[in-house]
């Protein structure tokens, strides 16, 4: 069995829609689970609403509502559905909105938008995309049913970040996805919802329609359905050797480990968030992402481990500054790196690279953090540089702490770039440096060049 799931731009309109029904009712033979995130641009018009609520403006919630009716009825036309299913998805669009309109008068009202009531406007698009996607199998002649996540995801009551309860999820999984399985049906239902105990409605945050998509086939899996790989639809072709934007001869790569994958999107790439995807590589599922618009592609295969060492991939991230700490008192004295590291928790900023040596320690925050009120504190009982307008690179595989070679070729292929800090063995999957923001591209590109190149094989 596969899950299936797929992004807002590969459900942004009524003609994707029906595409990706295309690609669901292949394995009508043996149905999919498809996971469905909200259209395209509907999370932004769901946050505008909520926003617009809050502050009282009447007219800007009109406007979120208005939106969120036209992106959805032109779904329905575009699709083209007999008079009886378009009927039905039309009612279900009133009935969300009237929903959506009396939450957001209640905010209005109030003057206040808490995290349950913002869970429970958010999860409106993903609601609405179920339903049209179900519409749509069944117009290609895929028997097709819908399931409210609700009813799936069973959640605790941390709204905006809900924590999901497994045990309970491959429960409800088993009694309700199963006997539909079974029957020859394939099930449709939105990712990034789920209920508390109460039945209020819950969010999962941040890459919530992945992490859906592993429960949900972490669940599968635990109830005894083998389940053959969880596949993320997108609208790229998978992970790559680097940003293709940036290196125009990125080439795709063809499977990475678990870990590998968390270095790339810890280090700049976005195209999966490996937290979410957690529950299934546990269980040994393979997660594949892939291309709605170029599904003859076979996409990027991410497992729990791969064969081979040395460089997957590259990665950068701009943004970035670095703090240089020293304190030449400080030469063997214990309790000093704790001191620093105490002040960024202060402060409730994270760190990122660092680099130490015996009286001094840099490292690299976000360029948005309060770097003033953080060198404030620190100046107690230190001296401290800051560098601003920098980039990480990050060159990421397996084996890079043991295999022989990699920082030759990757200082040797940079050249004049110069590297203002090094990082280098605190993990066997990366080496981390940090560069100028204007040379990262620079970067990047000469370390592709020497080591996916045409000079690299």
């Amino acid at each position: 069995m596969l899950v299936m799931k797929f992004g807002g731009s590969s459900v942004a309109d009524g003609e994707r829609i029906l595409h990706v029904a295309d690609l669901v009712g292949q394995h009508a033979s043996d149905p999919a689970l498809a996971v469905v995130s909200a259209m395209g641009g509907v999370t932004d018009a769901l946050l505008a609403l909520s926003k617009a609520a809050r502050e009282g403006e009447q007219a800007a919630a009109d406007r979120a509502l208005a939106e969120l009716s036209a992106r959805h009825q032109a779904a329905v036309d575009a699709m083209g559905l007999p008079a009886g299913p378009a009927a039905t998805c039309r009612e279900e669009i009133s009935k969300e909105l009237w929903r959506l309109g009396q939450l957001a008068t209640g905010v209005a009202l109030l003057g206040e938008l808490s995290p349950r009531t913002s869970d429970a406007i958010a999860a409106a698009g993903e609601l609405l995309s179920a339903t049209l996607l179900t519409e749509a199998l069944r117009k290609r002649g895929t028997r097709a049913v819908k399931i409210d996540p609700r009813e799936l995801m069973a959640t605790d009551a941390t709204y905006g970040a809900a924590a999901p309860d497994e045990a309970a999820i491959s429960s409800r999984l088993f009694e309700k996805v199963l006997p539909e399985r079974a029957a020859g049906r394939t099930v449709v239902t939105g990712g990034f919802v789920g209920a508390a105990p109460d039945g209020s409605i819950t969010t999962l945050g941040r890459g919530g329609s992945d992490f859906s998509a592993a429960l949900f086939g972490a669940g599968l899996r635990d109830a005894g359905v083998p389940v053959e790989a969880i596949e993320i639809w997108t609208d790229v072709d998978g992970i790559l050797t680097a940003d293709p934007r940036v290196v125009p001869d990125a080439r795709l790569i063809p499977e990475v480990s678990a870990d590998e994958a968390a270095e790339l999107a810890f280090f700049g790439a976005k195209v999966l968030h490996p937290a979410t995807i957690r529950p299934a590589v546990t269980r040994g599922i393979p997660v594949v992402v892939r291309n709605t618009f170029s599904p003859e592609v076979a996409g990027t295969v991410v497992r729990a481990d791969v064969a081979g060492h040395g460089v997957r991939a590259l990665a950068a991230r701009k943004g970035v500054a670095a703090l240089f700490i020293g304190n030449p008192r400080m030469l063997l004295a214990h309790g000093y790196a704790a001191r620093v590291f105490g002040v960024f928790e202060a402060h409730g900023v994270p760190v990122d690279v660092i680099a130490t040596s015996e009286v001094s320690i840099s490292t690299t925050v976000d360029e948005k953090a309060p770097i003033e009120a953080i060198v404030r504190d620190l100046s107690k009982f230190a001296e401290v540089q800051v560098l601003r307008h920098l980039a990480v690179v990050s060159v990421v595989g397996k084996g890079l702490r043991t295999t022989p070679g990699v920082a030759a070729r990757i200082f040797s292929a940079l050249g004049d770039v110069n590297a203002v800090m090094i990082s280098q063995g605190a993990s066997d999957t990366n080496v981390t440096f940090v560069v100028s923001a204007d040379q990262a591209a620079n970067a990047l590109r000469r370390l592709h060049a020497a080591f996916f190149g045409e000079a690299a094989w």
